[in-house]
């Protein structure tokens, strides 16, 4: 045996997706169901564990041994409940370093993070069964007691034998559909190294990170005492009703002569200048209630195992799955059955959209929903109607030409933002084309009469020879007969009942399925202004129609096809109740990829159900209001990298009185008991006993790694130094000495903010974004900071251009070319760029288009064979961001790599931070100089890192 592909179902009563598999598996019901295995490729097995089948001791000596290859769609999953399986204890898991991920080898080629998303861009024969989300509910999940099941509180295969088969041939077929995956992407083989890196972050994550359980709790409690207190001070203040709800909190402030556009963070402290002290207090009590980090403390109770361990917290390549609870339930989601409400929903096929290539493909979504109590977030304007929790994702960038990122809507609210609308599904398309179009006339003035016949009358001529055109085109026999009627002439096109074809018969309730979605997105939005439709400007379509269920499939298949529609309906007034209402759609045929929100959010306070849908690609299309946009689902378990930095001095004795439930002497300290919660949430994470946290991070990684490609000698010299790279921007611009508490020292945040916003080919619209402004800086200074830092770093401004004509070359020969070390080739269909590690970045279908300036440029389509998709463009600068993040990242991996082999115990990395749980013995010092080894493949890079020990996990 050398491979061996598995697949399990499995029963737990802990929530998946609240608590991680760890958890999940570490519940005492816990047990597996049905194991499909094939071995070799093999004809595939299925055993029936809930039945009392064993599985043969040959694949579970398989399992064990490290030899034989384990192939799982996300393998971590597999891995470890077939761990407790076997009965090793918490904290003991297979070994990861013989199993292998198709997921993971999907997300290394861009592909869906599903494995039915995988299945379907592939064009798979086998493709994964849509029955299995109501079997899992049924099977996997507990049950609530009723009268009709005999008050039984789980669901067994003998309560249902038919759906148990089915559920058998469901396990099996996942197992076929990863096989089939195998044998179509292995042109494309996941590197060794990379397989490597894979197996430490399941190491990692295997070890977790010791929760201090006492303290969680005791914040727990300590914040509800504290929210009980403020809010019973405000309503003595104010008399309100509800001190939290924003509305009341607004008119009591204006009623008291202080009015605000909002109650936001920002807002309310631009406020508390000069404010009297009575609307002072109710301000600060304000900001005091909006606190949130209390769902962090609980999120820490969820995921932590029986042996107080936090498991699964990172993620390798994107691809662990996680939930996050965020939208009201008046949102929809695009289903294969059209659009329906969150609080509906049940779970199923979506459309899903995926940050890598701005694919959307139908694949399997869970339904969460919880109980919520809390500010909400509103965003709205003419592309989205979003009400959300704070901590909902989202994928954003500051200005249209910037980067894009992935954070919070709390993130994304302190700062302009543009979001994605629009995404591109791959469809093979009806090969006769003609028979859409006569489709979309039929729709608007075809009838079906009772001898079923398929008639067309007109008095225009335009549609009179649209209509010949497009019968004769469609090979559709007909007749036509002209006739006088009131002073005006029909022409009568009559197909008779033995010419109509099969697919204009099925259209007889003339309303758009989701079949639509198949087909050609240009063909229809071509003909459409012919008909019900018409072109208000050159740009755009207007299509009105009584159908509703019309309006909502050219909507969405608008949104799935590059273009982006807003729906609007106009109701009929009571005296005209014999119309019917209309719904109009107005689409927009070349909208660009993005949003730009021009409004702050509006923040409210909110009790109730909160809804979301669990994808693999962590992203979907959401429709509120007519409005449809791209919004995010899965954040971690445990989101460290959001954790609060601390301010307070003497933490470890905040910490002490917390932890001690001492409510008094927090709050008689602190003052701000929230406030001090919220800085002690990284301090929930300890060692264990007999062990200390190290914690150590590279010093301004993206800076060195940008000066060594572009060979900028001057800055390399400041690093071999360790020098303030930001002192030392600032002298090379203004051309005079710089020191941080010195000579020139407020020249030093112009440093600052350069280097942090324009070493990418970024520009005024960069400075803005990363809050020049904000700083005190004059707008009219700006272009002079983007001219002065591009004349101090002109081997980087070559860099940009030197990777911009080097990948068009590469894409526009079809050939290899190499620059600055970085190489780019052009591979059956995909644009390589190879980094001096030797790891590759994939893009999707290259090819060279024209940008905004009327010049060349590399674009790239998401998953797709039609070449119908609209073009993604990109440019040398945000190329070289690519680049320079993604050998950021690989000297993590190297370095994270060394550690281990020292024998360093890695417990978080955050960005270019790792936390190891230490012996007493080890040297803060040999950590960060294990960490600043430059691998082979970087020589001449200045490598520098720095850490501290602590007791518990916090920001020195």
């Amino acid at each position: 045996m050398h491979y061996l592909n598995v697949d399990i179902e499995s029963y737990s009563s802990e929530n998946l997706a609240k608590s991680g598999v760890f958890r999940y598996c570490d519940a005492e019901d816990f047990e597996i169901l049905l194991f499909g295995y094939s071995v070799d490729g093999g004809p595939v097995q299925v055993v029936d564990l809930a039945r009392g089948e064993k599985i043969p001791q040959e694949i579970l000596g398989a399992l064990t041994d490290t030899s034989v290859e384990k192939w799982a769609f996300n393998a971590a999953f597999e891995r470890i409940c077939l761990s407790r399986y076997l009965g090793l204890p918490t904290g003991t898991y297979l070994d990861p370093s013989s199993w292998r991920c198709t997921m993971i080898w999907s997300a290394y080629l861009g592909l869906p993070l599903s494995l039915m998303g995988v299945g379907v861009v592939l064009g798979l024969e086998k493709q994964k069964l849509s029955e299995g989300k109501d079997l899992i509910r049924y099977f996997c999940i507990p049950c609530a007691p009723t009268i009709t099941n005999g008050g039984r509180r789980r669901n067994r295969p003998a309560d249902a034998p038919e759906k148990w088969n089915l559920f058998v041939d469901y396990n099996k077929r996942d197992v076929e559909v990863e096989l089939a995956i195998h044998q179509r992407l292995g042109r494309f083989p996941v590197p060794d190294a990379i397989w490597d890196e894979y197996h430490l972050d399941q190491l990692i994550n295997d070890r977790g990170v010791l929760v201090d359980r006492q303290l969680v709790r005791s914040a727990i409690e300590m914040d509800g005492l504290s929210r009980q207190e403020l809010v019973s001070r405000m309503q003595e203040i104010t008399d309100l009703e509800n001190p939290n709800s924003v509305a009341q909190v607004k008119t009591w402030l204006a009623e008291n002569g202080l009015e605000v556009d909002s109650l936001g963070k920002k807002d309310v402290i631009s406020a508390l200048d000069g404010a009297p002290r009575e609307i002072k207090e109710v301000l600060e009590l304000r900001l005091q209630l909006a606190k949130s980090s209390i769902k962090k403390y609980q999120a820490m109770e969820n995921v932590a195992c029986s042996d107080d361990r936090a498991r699964g917290m990172f993620q390798f390549y994107g691809a662990n799955r996680t939930g996050r609870w965020c939208l009201t339930g008046d949102h929809e989601v695009p289903t294969i059955h059209g659009w329906e409400r969150l609080d509906e929903w049940k779970g199923g096929l979506i459309a899903s959209w995926s940050p890598v290539n701005e694919g959307v493909v139908f694949s399997h979504a869970k339904a969460l929903c919880f109980d919520y109590a809390g500010p909400m977030y509103e965003y709205r304007s003419n592309r989205i109607a979003q009400v959300s929790t704070p901590d909902h994702k989202m994928y954003f960038k500051r200005q249209r030409w910037g980067a894009w990122s992935v954070g919070t809507v709390e993130q994304m609210a302190t700062g302009p933002a543009c979001i994605p609308f629009t995404g591109y599904r791959m469809v093979k398309g009806r090969p006769d084309n003609d028979a859409l179009r006569v489709l979309v006339m039929t729709q608007a003035d075809g009838h079906y009469a009772e001898d079923g016949s398929v008639c067309y009358n007109f008095t225009k001529q335009r549609k009179i020879e649209r209509c010949k055109t497009l019968l004769r085109r469609a090979a559709l026999v007909y007749t036509l007969s002209v006739y006088d009627q009131a002073d005006r002439k029909y022409h009568r096109f009559r197909i008779a009942n033995r010419d109509v074809p099969m697919w204009l018969r099925q259209f007889r309730s003339k309303t758009y399925g989701t079949w639509l979605f198949d087909e050609s997105a240009d063909i229809f939005f071509d003909e459409l202004p012919h008909w019900d439709g018409y072109r208000p400007a050159p740009n755009s379509i207007q299509y009105s129609t009584c159908n509703k269920v019309n309006a909502d499939m050219v909507q969405a298949f608008a949104h799935m096809s590059g273009r982006v529609a807003s729906l609007k309906l106009r109701k009929e007034p009571p005296h005209r109740s014999s119309r019917m209402d209309n719904f109009t759609v107005s689409v927009w045929l070349t909208p660009g990829n993005c949003h730009e929100i021009s409004k702050k959010p509006t923040i409210s306070d909110f009790k109730g159900k909160v809804f979301c849908a669990q994808t693999q690609s962590g992203y979907f299309l959401v429709r509120r209001d007519g409005r449809v946009w791209v919004t995010g689902n899965s954040g971690r378990l445990i989101q460290a990298q959001n954790l609060k930095r601390n301010s307070i001095e003497d933490l470890a004795v905040a910490r002490t009185l917390v932890k001690g439930g001492d409510y008094e002497a927090v709050k008689l300290l602190y003052g701000d008991v929230p406030d001090t919660l919220s800085q002690l949430v990284r301090t929930a994470f300890i060692p264990r006993r007999g062990h200390r946290f190290i914690v150590s991070d590279f010093s301004a990684i993206e800076a060195r790694v940008l000066s060594w490609l572009a060979g900028e000698t001057w800055r390399m010299d400041i690093f071999a130094e360790d020098g303030d790279i930001y002192c030392a921007s600032a002298s090379q611009m203004f051309k005079v000495p710089v020191e941080k508490h010195g000579e020139n020292a407020h020249l030093r945040q112009k440093g600052k903010v350069s280097e942090l916003a324009l070493g990418y080919n970024g520009s005024v619209g960069a400075l803005k974004a990363m809050g020049a402004l904000d700083m005190g800086l004059a707008e009219s200074e700006l272009k002079l900071l983007v001219d002065a830092w591009r004349q101090s770093n002109p081997n980087i401004v070559k860099l940009w251009w030197d990777v911009d004509k080097t990948v068009i070359q590469a894409v526009k020969d079809r050939s290899t070319t190499n620059t600055h070390g970085i190489r780019f080739s052009y591979e059956s269909g995909f644009l390589f760029i190879t980094l001096p590690s030797g790891r590759r970045l994939a893009y999707v279908k290259p090819r060279i288009g024209t940008n905004v300036f009327g010049s060349d440029c590399v674009t790239y389509e998401g998953v797709g064979a039609t070449k119908k998709w609209e073009r993604i463009d990109t440019f040398g600068g945000k190329l070289v961001e690519n680049v320079v993040q993604a050998i950021s990242r690989d000297l993590l991996c190297y370095a994270m790599q060394q550690l281990e082999a020292a024998g360093c115990h890695i417990v978080m990395h955050i960005h270019d931070e790792v936390v190891i749980e230490a012996p007493m013995d080890m040297e803060v010092d040999e950590v960060g100089r294990i960490m600043s080894i430059v691998p082979s493949w970087a020589e001449g890079l200045m490598l520098n890192a720095a850490g501290y020990e602590a007791e518990f996990y916090m920001k020195d």
